[in-house]
Protein backbone atom coordinates (compact mmCIF):
# COMPACT_ATOMS: atom_id res chain seq x y z
CA UNK A 1 0.00 0.00 0.00
CA UNK A 2 0.93 3.37 -1.09
CA UNK A 3 3.57 4.84 2.58
CA UNK A 4 3.56 9.17 2.57
CA UNK A 5 6.14 10.62 4.73
CA UNK A 6 7.10 13.64 6.04
CA UNK A 7 4.25 16.80 6.04
CA UNK A 8 1.42 17.14 4.50
CA UNK A 9 2.65 17.45 0.59
CA UNK A 10 0.69 18.62 -2.74
CA UNK A 11 0.06 16.43 -5.58
CA UNK A 12 3.02 15.20 -7.05
CA UNK A 13 4.15 16.12 -10.60
CA UNK A 14 2.57 14.76 -13.20
CA UNK A 15 4.02 11.84 -15.07
CA UNK A 16 3.47 10.88 -19.01
CA UNK A 17 0.79 8.71 -19.60
CA UNK A 18 2.47 5.40 -20.21
CA UNK A 19 -0.56 2.73 -19.05
CA UNK A 20 1.22 2.65 -15.43
CA UNK A 21 -1.14 3.87 -12.45
CA UNK A 22 -1.67 7.41 -11.83
CA UNK A 23 -0.18 9.24 -8.93
CA UNK A 24 -2.09 9.13 -5.59
CA UNK A 25 -3.94 6.90 -6.20
CA UNK A 26 -3.39 3.28 -4.52
CA UNK A 27 -2.08 0.78 -5.73
CA UNK A 28 -3.83 -2.53 -7.49
CA UNK A 29 -2.27 -6.07 -6.90
CA UNK A 30 -0.75 -7.17 -10.24
CA UNK A 31 -2.65 -10.34 -11.68
CA UNK A 32 -0.73 -13.40 -11.37
CA UNK A 33 1.69 -14.13 -14.08
CA UNK A 34 0.85 -16.70 -16.65
CA UNK A 35 2.78 -18.19 -19.30
CA UNK A 36 0.04 -17.29 -22.36
CA UNK A 37 -3.39 -17.30 -23.46
CA UNK A 38 -5.14 -19.96 -22.49
CA UNK A 39 -4.64 -22.91 -24.32
CA UNK A 40 -8.11 -25.08 -25.96
CA UNK A 41 -10.55 -26.44 -24.06
CA UNK A 42 -10.12 -30.30 -22.92
CA UNK A 43 -12.52 -33.26 -23.20
CA UNK A 44 -14.26 -32.05 -20.37
CA UNK A 45 -14.43 -28.01 -20.74
CA UNK A 46 -18.23 -26.86 -20.65
CA UNK A 47 -19.93 -27.19 -24.30
CA UNK A 48 -20.03 -23.16 -24.97
CA UNK A 49 -15.80 -23.37 -24.22
CA UNK A 50 -16.03 -26.56 -26.77
CA UNK A 51 -18.03 -24.46 -29.31
CA UNK A 52 -16.02 -21.28 -29.04
CA UNK A 53 -13.14 -23.04 -29.46
CA UNK A 54 -14.44 -25.18 -32.85
CA UNK A 55 -15.29 -21.56 -34.18
CA UNK A 56 -11.91 -20.25 -33.39
CA UNK A 57 -10.10 -23.19 -34.65
CA UNK A 58 -12.28 -22.74 -38.02
CA UNK A 59 -11.57 -19.38 -38.34
CA UNK A 60 -7.66 -19.95 -37.80
CA UNK A 61 -7.75 -22.98 -40.35
CA UNK A 62 -9.95 -21.18 -43.32
CA UNK A 63 -7.74 -18.13 -42.76
CA UNK A 64 -4.56 -20.39 -43.03
CA UNK A 65 -5.28 -21.45 -47.04
CA UNK A 66 -5.39 -17.65 -48.57
CA UNK A 67 -2.16 -16.46 -46.54
CA UNK A 68 -0.41 -20.03 -46.70
CA UNK A 69 -0.96 -19.48 -50.58
CA UNK A 70 0.22 -15.84 -50.65
CA UNK A 71 3.34 -16.83 -48.74
CA UNK A 72 3.98 -19.21 -50.96
CA UNK A 73 3.63 -17.59 -53.83
CA UNK A 74 5.39 -14.62 -52.74
CA UNK A 75 8.42 -16.35 -51.04
CA UNK A 76 8.97 -18.85 -53.87
CA UNK A 77 9.04 -16.59 -56.70
CA UNK A 78 11.67 -13.68 -54.60
CA UNK A 79 14.11 -16.79 -53.55
CA UNK A 80 13.82 -18.71 -57.41
CA UNK A 81 14.59 -14.93 -58.68
CA UNK A 82 17.29 -14.11 -56.20
CA UNK A 83 18.61 -17.48 -56.96
CA UNK A 84 19.22 -16.92 -60.36
CA UNK A 85 20.09 -13.66 -59.79
CA UNK A 86 23.22 -14.31 -57.12
CA UNK A 87 26.15 -14.17 -60.05
CA UNK A 88 25.76 -10.44 -60.31
CA UNK A 89 25.25 -9.81 -56.47
CA UNK A 90 21.56 -8.28 -56.89
CA UNK A 91 20.28 -11.99 -55.76
CA UNK A 92 22.08 -11.12 -52.15
CA UNK A 93 20.07 -8.22 -51.27
CA UNK A 94 17.01 -9.68 -52.87
CA UNK A 95 17.16 -12.90 -51.02
CA UNK A 96 17.38 -10.98 -47.80
CA UNK A 97 14.66 -8.99 -48.38
CA UNK A 98 12.74 -12.19 -49.13
CA UNK A 99 13.77 -13.59 -45.65
CA UNK A 100 12.62 -10.78 -44.07
CA UNK A 101 9.27 -11.13 -45.91
CA UNK A 102 9.44 -14.38 -44.66
CA UNK A 103 9.86 -13.39 -41.35
CA UNK A 104 6.84 -11.28 -41.25
CA UNK A 105 4.57 -13.76 -41.90
CA UNK A 106 5.95 -15.73 -39.08
CA UNK A 107 5.26 -12.72 -36.89
CA UNK A 108 1.59 -13.04 -38.32
CA UNK A 109 1.47 -17.05 -37.74
CA UNK A 110 2.90 -16.41 -34.10
CA UNK A 111 -0.01 -13.69 -34.03
CA UNK A 112 -3.04 -16.21 -35.34
CA UNK A 113 -1.65 -18.97 -33.26
CA UNK A 114 -1.89 -16.80 -30.09
CA UNK A 115 -5.96 -15.73 -30.64
CA UNK A 116 -6.35 -19.17 -31.61
CA UNK A 117 -5.22 -20.12 -28.01
CA UNK A 118 -1.45 -21.62 -28.79
CA UNK A 119 1.65 -19.66 -27.49
CA UNK A 120 4.62 -20.84 -29.21
CA UNK A 121 8.15 -20.24 -27.80
CA UNK A 122 10.44 -17.95 -29.31
CA UNK A 123 12.39 -17.80 -32.18
CA UNK A 124 16.01 -15.63 -31.87
CA UNK A 125 17.66 -14.57 -35.28
CA UNK A 126 21.00 -14.29 -35.30
CA UNK A 127 21.18 -9.96 -34.77
CA UNK A 128 22.45 -8.43 -38.00
CA UNK A 129 23.16 -4.48 -38.31
CA UNK A 130 23.76 -2.44 -41.18
CA UNK A 131 22.68 -3.12 -44.22
CA UNK A 132 25.55 -3.16 -47.00
CA UNK A 133 26.22 -6.47 -49.04
CA UNK A 134 28.12 -8.19 -46.37
CA UNK A 135 24.86 -7.34 -43.60
CA UNK A 136 22.59 -8.83 -46.38
CA UNK A 137 25.21 -12.06 -46.99
CA UNK A 138 25.02 -12.55 -42.66
CA UNK A 139 21.25 -12.59 -42.96
CA UNK A 140 21.17 -15.17 -45.70
CA UNK A 141 23.27 -17.56 -43.58
CA UNK A 142 21.16 -17.54 -40.65
CA UNK A 143 19.11 -20.64 -40.74
CA UNK A 144 16.07 -19.54 -38.28
CA UNK A 145 15.64 -17.26 -40.84
CA UNK A 146 15.39 -20.00 -43.71
CA UNK A 147 13.37 -22.07 -41.20
CA UNK A 148 10.94 -19.31 -41.10
CA UNK A 149 11.17 -19.06 -45.40
CA UNK A 150 10.42 -22.86 -45.34
CA UNK A 151 7.46 -22.48 -42.99
CA UNK A 152 6.28 -20.04 -45.10
CA UNK A 153 6.53 -22.50 -48.17
CA UNK A 154 5.42 -25.74 -46.03
CA UNK A 155 2.08 -24.61 -45.15
CA UNK A 156 0.49 -24.63 -48.07
CA UNK A 157 0.63 -27.91 -48.37
CA UNK A 158 -0.44 -28.80 -44.84
CA UNK A 159 -3.61 -25.83 -45.69
CA UNK A 160 -4.57 -27.70 -48.87
CA UNK A 161 -5.58 -31.04 -46.34
CA UNK A 162 -6.94 -29.64 -43.92
CA UNK A 163 -8.79 -26.09 -45.77
CA UNK A 164 -10.75 -29.35 -47.40
CA UNK A 165 -11.29 -30.76 -44.03
CA UNK A 166 -12.77 -27.91 -42.32
CA UNK A 167 -15.20 -27.04 -45.37
CA UNK A 168 -15.84 -30.44 -45.93
CA UNK A 169 -16.80 -31.48 -42.32
CA UNK A 170 -18.87 -27.64 -41.77
CA UNK A 171 -20.87 -28.41 -45.32
CA UNK A 172 -21.63 -32.00 -44.12
CA UNK A 173 -22.87 -30.72 -40.77
CA UNK A 174 -24.90 -28.20 -41.51
CA UNK A 175 -26.11 -29.21 -44.88
CA UNK A 176 -27.36 -33.19 -43.06
CA UNK A 177 -28.79 -30.75 -40.17
CA UNK A 178 -30.68 -28.62 -42.33
CA UNK A 179 -31.97 -31.23 -45.18
CA UNK A 180 -34.96 -31.33 -43.88
CA UNK A 181 -35.65 -28.22 -44.87
CA UNK A 182 -34.05 -27.47 -48.39
CA UNK A 183 -34.49 -30.62 -49.78
CA UNK A 184 -37.63 -29.43 -51.05
CA UNK A 185 -36.10 -28.51 -54.19
CA UNK A 186 -34.24 -31.09 -54.88
CA UNK A 187 -35.44 -32.53 -58.95
CA UNK A 188 -38.09 -35.23 -57.64
CA UNK A 189 -36.48 -37.80 -59.71
CA UNK A 190 -33.09 -37.05 -56.70
CA UNK A 191 -31.78 -40.54 -55.48
CA UNK A 192 -30.72 -40.14 -52.06
CA UNK A 193 -28.74 -42.47 -49.99
CA UNK A 194 -31.61 -44.10 -48.57
CA UNK A 195 -32.65 -44.76 -51.66
CA UNK A 196 -29.45 -46.00 -53.13
CA UNK A 197 -28.83 -48.21 -50.03
CA UNK A 198 -32.56 -49.54 -49.96
CA UNK A 199 -32.69 -48.37 -46.16
CA UNK A 200 -36.40 -48.05 -44.19
CA UNK A 201 -35.55 -44.64 -43.49
CA UNK A 202 -36.14 -41.13 -45.37
CA UNK A 203 -33.53 -39.26 -46.78
CA UNK A 204 -34.05 -36.61 -44.38
CA UNK A 205 -33.57 -38.83 -41.36
CA UNK A 206 -30.18 -40.56 -42.68
CA UNK A 207 -29.04 -36.99 -43.45
CA UNK A 208 -29.80 -35.93 -40.18
CA UNK A 209 -27.95 -38.91 -38.61
CA UNK A 210 -25.26 -38.02 -40.63
CA UNK A 211 -25.13 -34.50 -39.74
CA UNK A 212 -25.59 -35.02 -36.07
CA UNK A 213 -22.23 -37.02 -36.39
CA UNK A 214 -20.39 -34.80 -37.91
CA UNK A 215 -21.56 -32.09 -36.28
CA UNK A 216 -20.46 -33.96 -32.36
CA UNK A 217 -17.08 -34.32 -34.15
CA UNK A 218 -16.66 -31.20 -35.54
CA UNK A 219 -14.67 -29.88 -32.27
CA UNK A 220 -12.01 -32.42 -31.90
CA UNK A 221 -11.48 -32.63 -35.75
CA UNK A 222 -10.85 -28.56 -35.67
CA UNK A 223 -8.59 -29.19 -32.93
CA UNK A 224 -6.59 -31.96 -34.56
CA UNK A 225 -6.13 -29.55 -37.99
CA UNK A 226 -4.94 -27.06 -36.14
CA UNK A 227 -2.98 -28.74 -33.68
CA UNK A 228 -1.27 -29.91 -37.41
CA UNK A 229 -0.13 -26.27 -37.91
CA UNK A 230 0.96 -25.76 -34.10
CA UNK A 231 3.08 -28.37 -34.51
CA UNK A 232 4.71 -27.48 -38.31
CA UNK A 233 5.22 -23.66 -36.47
CA UNK A 234 6.53 -25.29 -33.39
CA UNK A 235 8.94 -27.28 -35.28
CA UNK A 236 10.13 -24.43 -37.41
CA UNK A 237 9.55 -21.18 -35.80
CA UNK A 238 11.33 -22.08 -32.57
CA UNK A 239 14.84 -21.42 -30.71
CA UNK A 240 17.84 -19.95 -31.93
CA UNK A 241 20.32 -20.08 -34.60
CA UNK A 242 24.13 -21.00 -33.21
CA UNK A 243 24.90 -17.63 -34.10
CA UNK A 244 21.84 -16.00 -32.21
CA UNK A 245 23.25 -18.11 -29.11
CA UNK A 246 26.56 -16.88 -29.67
CA UNK A 247 25.36 -13.52 -29.59
CA UNK A 248 23.27 -13.38 -26.32
CA UNK A 249 26.48 -15.38 -24.83
CA UNK A 250 28.74 -12.35 -25.78
CA UNK A 251 25.91 -9.98 -24.56
CA UNK A 252 25.33 -11.69 -21.27
CA UNK A 253 28.81 -11.84 -20.86
CA UNK A 254 29.09 -8.17 -21.81
CA UNK A 255 26.59 -7.59 -19.04
CA UNK A 256 27.82 -9.42 -16.46
CA UNK A 257 31.47 -7.44 -17.20
CA UNK A 258 29.69 -4.45 -16.69
CA UNK A 259 27.78 -5.22 -14.04
CA UNK A 260 31.06 -6.39 -12.11
CA UNK A 261 32.58 -3.30 -13.30
CA UNK A 262 30.17 -0.88 -11.44
CA UNK A 263 30.52 -3.00 -8.38
CA UNK A 264 34.19 -2.83 -8.20
CA UNK A 265 34.34 0.77 -8.75
CA UNK A 266 31.44 1.64 -6.03
CA UNK A 267 33.48 -0.61 -3.55
CA UNK A 268 36.39 1.41 -4.63
CA UNK A 269 35.09 4.67 -4.31
CA UNK A 270 33.72 3.62 -0.87
CA UNK A 271 36.87 2.42 0.32
CA UNK A 272 38.66 6.09 -0.75
CA UNK A 273 35.26 7.89 0.65
CA UNK A 274 35.83 6.16 3.77
CA UNK A 275 39.42 6.79 4.24
CA UNK A 276 38.97 10.09 3.12
CA UNK A 277 36.09 10.89 5.44
CA UNK A 278 34.92 9.20 8.42
CA UNK A 279 38.56 7.63 8.58
CA UNK A 280 40.62 10.85 9.04
CA UNK A 281 37.47 12.26 11.51
CA UNK A 282 37.86 9.66 13.51
CA UNK A 283 41.69 9.93 14.03
CA UNK A 284 41.01 13.62 15.04
CA UNK A 285 37.82 12.45 17.11
CA UNK A 286 40.21 10.32 18.97
CA UNK A 287 42.90 12.91 19.21
CA UNK A 288 40.97 15.31 20.28
CA UNK A 289 39.32 12.92 23.23
CA UNK A 290 43.14 12.09 24.20
CA UNK A 291 43.99 15.69 24.74
CA UNK A 292 40.47 16.64 26.67
CA UNK A 293 41.80 13.44 29.03
CA UNK A 294 45.01 15.07 29.57
CA UNK A 295 44.01 18.35 30.09
CA UNK A 296 40.88 16.96 32.33
CA UNK A 297 41.97 18.42 35.56
CA UNK A 298 44.47 21.43 35.04
CA UNK A 299 42.44 23.01 32.52
CA UNK A 300 38.72 22.03 32.57
CA UNK A 301 37.93 25.11 29.77
CA UNK A 302 40.27 24.09 27.65
CA UNK A 303 39.07 20.22 27.82
CA UNK A 304 35.59 21.37 27.67
CA UNK A 305 36.03 23.24 24.28
CA UNK A 306 38.10 19.72 22.99
CA UNK A 307 35.03 17.76 24.02
CA UNK A 308 32.88 20.12 22.23
CA UNK A 309 34.77 19.37 18.99
CA UNK A 310 34.82 15.69 19.44
CA UNK A 311 31.16 15.63 19.68
CA UNK A 312 31.05 18.02 16.39
CA UNK A 313 33.11 15.65 15.13
CA UNK A 314 31.16 12.26 16.40
CA UNK A 315 27.84 14.12 14.53
CA UNK A 316 29.99 14.37 11.06
CA UNK A 317 31.08 11.44 11.14
CA UNK A 318 27.82 10.20 11.55
CA UNK A 319 26.38 12.09 9.13
CA UNK A 320 29.22 10.80 6.23
CA UNK A 321 28.78 7.24 6.93
CA UNK A 322 24.55 7.64 6.20
CA UNK A 323 25.61 9.04 2.97
CA UNK A 324 27.98 6.15 2.30
CA UNK A 325 25.58 4.10 3.42
CA UNK A 326 23.50 4.22 0.05
CA UNK A 327 25.63 2.21 -1.60
CA UNK A 328 25.32 -0.61 0.81
CA UNK A 329 22.14 -2.47 0.53
CA UNK A 330 20.24 -2.69 4.19
CA UNK A 331 18.86 -5.56 6.22
CA UNK A 332 15.53 -4.26 5.96
CA UNK A 333 15.71 -4.99 2.13
CA UNK A 334 16.42 -8.86 2.83
CA UNK A 335 14.12 -9.07 5.36
CA UNK A 336 11.06 -6.90 4.51
CA UNK A 337 11.26 -6.62 1.04
CA UNK A 338 11.71 -3.37 -1.04
CA UNK A 339 8.41 -1.32 0.22
CA UNK A 340 9.66 -1.76 3.59
CA UNK A 341 13.52 -0.77 2.56
CA UNK A 342 12.03 2.22 0.31
CA UNK A 343 9.83 3.93 3.20
CA UNK A 344 12.73 3.88 5.29
CA UNK A 345 14.81 5.42 2.82
CA UNK A 346 11.92 8.34 2.21
CA UNK A 347 11.27 8.93 5.93
CA UNK A 348 15.01 10.16 5.70
CA UNK A 349 14.78 11.95 2.62
CA UNK A 350 15.38 15.85 2.76
CA UNK A 351 12.46 16.02 0.47
CA UNK A 352 9.21 14.93 1.32
CA UNK A 353 8.66 11.98 -0.73
CA UNK A 354 5.60 9.98 -1.14
CA UNK A 355 6.50 6.04 -1.86
CA UNK A 356 3.65 3.74 -3.95
CA UNK A 357 5.07 0.26 -4.56
CA UNK A 358 2.62 -2.23 -6.11
CA UNK A 359 4.34 -5.51 -6.79
CA UNK A 360 2.26 -9.06 -6.16
CA UNK A 361 5.73 -11.05 -4.36
CA UNK A 362 9.02 -10.43 -4.42
CA UNK A 363 11.43 -10.01 -7.45
CA UNK A 364 14.88 -11.78 -7.44
CA UNK A 365 17.29 -10.28 -4.67
CA UNK A 366 19.75 -8.68 -7.37
CA UNK A 367 16.66 -7.00 -9.13
CA UNK A 368 15.39 -5.70 -5.57
CA UNK A 369 19.05 -4.29 -4.31
CA UNK A 370 19.07 -2.42 -8.03
CA UNK A 371 16.11 -0.95 -7.69
CA UNK A 372 16.93 0.20 -4.08
CA UNK A 373 19.69 1.77 -5.58
CA UNK A 374 18.16 3.21 -8.24
CA UNK A 375 15.84 5.41 -5.55
CA UNK A 376 18.09 6.16 -3.09
CA UNK A 377 20.89 7.58 -5.97
CA UNK A 378 18.13 9.64 -7.62
CA UNK A 379 16.49 10.67 -3.79
CA UNK A 380 20.38 11.67 -3.29
CA UNK A 381 20.25 14.22 -6.51
CA UNK A 382 17.06 15.47 -5.59
CA UNK A 383 18.45 16.48 -2.15
CA UNK A 384 21.53 17.93 -3.82
CA UNK A 385 20.43 19.48 -6.95
CA UNK A 386 17.00 19.69 -7.80
CA UNK A 387 15.20 22.44 -4.95
CA UNK A 388 11.80 20.79 -5.53
CA UNK A 389 9.76 20.90 -3.12
CA UNK A 390 8.02 17.08 -3.17
CA UNK A 391 9.45 13.57 -5.19
CA UNK A 392 7.45 10.75 -5.92
CA UNK A 393 8.26 7.10 -6.03
CA UNK A 394 6.56 4.25 -7.52
CA UNK A 395 7.48 0.52 -8.11
CA UNK A 396 5.14 -1.57 -10.10
CA UNK A 397 5.13 -4.92 -11.82
CA UNK A 398 4.37 -5.29 -15.58
CA UNK A 399 4.56 -7.90 -18.18
CA UNK A 400 4.37 -11.45 -17.74
CA UNK A 401 5.58 -15.03 -18.07
CA UNK A 402 9.53 -14.49 -19.12
CA UNK A 403 8.60 -10.85 -19.87
CA UNK A 404 7.53 -9.94 -16.58
CA UNK A 405 9.79 -6.58 -15.46
CA UNK A 406 9.62 -4.58 -12.37
CA UNK A 407 9.40 -0.78 -13.00
CA UNK A 408 11.21 2.08 -11.45
CA UNK A 409 10.43 5.66 -11.74
CA UNK A 410 11.44 8.60 -9.54
CA UNK A 411 9.60 12.06 -10.18
CA UNK A 412 10.63 15.74 -8.38
CA UNK A 413 9.31 19.01 -9.45
CA UNK A 414 12.64 20.36 -9.61
CA UNK A 415 14.55 22.46 -11.65
CA UNK A 416 15.49 19.90 -13.82
CA UNK A 417 18.61 19.58 -15.61
CA UNK A 418 19.67 15.80 -14.50
CA UNK A 419 21.69 13.79 -17.14
CA UNK A 420 23.44 10.20 -16.55
CA UNK A 421 26.30 11.42 -18.03
CA UNK A 422 30.14 11.06 -16.81
CA UNK A 423 30.33 12.52 -13.44
CA UNK A 424 27.04 12.59 -12.04
CA UNK A 425 25.91 10.85 -9.44
CA UNK A 426 23.36 8.70 -11.78
CA UNK A 427 26.07 7.81 -14.25
CA UNK A 428 26.84 4.94 -11.77
CA UNK A 429 23.74 3.28 -11.61
CA UNK A 430 23.65 2.47 -16.20
CA UNK A 431 25.98 -0.37 -15.63
CA UNK A 432 24.36 -1.35 -12.67
CA UNK A 433 21.04 -1.75 -14.49
CA UNK A 434 22.22 -2.67 -17.36
CA UNK A 435 24.61 -5.45 -16.51
CA UNK A 436 20.87 -7.20 -14.87
CA UNK A 437 19.39 -6.35 -18.45
CA UNK A 438 17.54 -3.63 -17.59
CA UNK A 439 17.38 0.18 -18.99
CA UNK A 440 17.92 3.02 -17.23
CA UNK A 441 16.27 6.50 -18.88
CA UNK A 442 16.36 10.07 -17.19
CA UNK A 443 14.20 12.93 -18.76
CA UNK A 444 14.56 16.08 -17.44
CA UNK A 445 14.17 19.29 -19.23
CA UNK A 446 15.22 23.05 -17.65
CA UNK A 447 12.45 24.02 -15.55
CA UNK A 448 11.34 20.01 -14.96
CA UNK A 449 10.13 17.70 -13.81
CA UNK A 450 12.61 15.39 -13.60
CA UNK A 451 11.56 11.69 -14.50
CA UNK A 452 14.10 8.66 -14.00
CA UNK A 453 13.32 5.36 -14.68
CA UNK A 454 14.47 1.95 -14.91
CA UNK A 455 13.26 -1.26 -15.90
CA UNK A 456 14.46 -4.43 -14.98
CA UNK A 457 14.06 -8.19 -15.35
CA UNK A 458 12.22 -9.92 -12.77
CA UNK A 459 14.61 -12.06 -12.24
Amino acid sequence: MPTATGPATPAGPSLPDDGAPPLGAPPTAAPAATSGPPGPPGPGAPLPDVLAQAVRDSVYLLLTFPISLASFVVLVTGLSLAAGLVVVWVGVPLGAVMLGVAMGFERLERVRLRARGTELAPIVYAPVSGVGLRAQWLRLTDPKRWAAALHGVLALALSCFTFSVVVGWWAGALGGLTYWFWERWLPDDNQGLADLLDLPVTDAQVNLVLGALLALSLPPVMRWCAALHAGLASWLLTGASRRALQEQVSDLTARRAAAAAAETASLRRLERDIHDGPQQRLVRLGMDLSAAERRLDEDPDEARRLLAEARAQAAETLAELRALSRGIAPPILADRGLEAALAAVAARAAVPTTVDVALEDRPAPAVEAAAYFVVTEALANVAKHARASVAVVRVWGAGEGDDRVVAVEVVDDGVGGAAVAKGHGLAGLVDRVEGLGGLLSVASPEGGPTVVRATLPWS
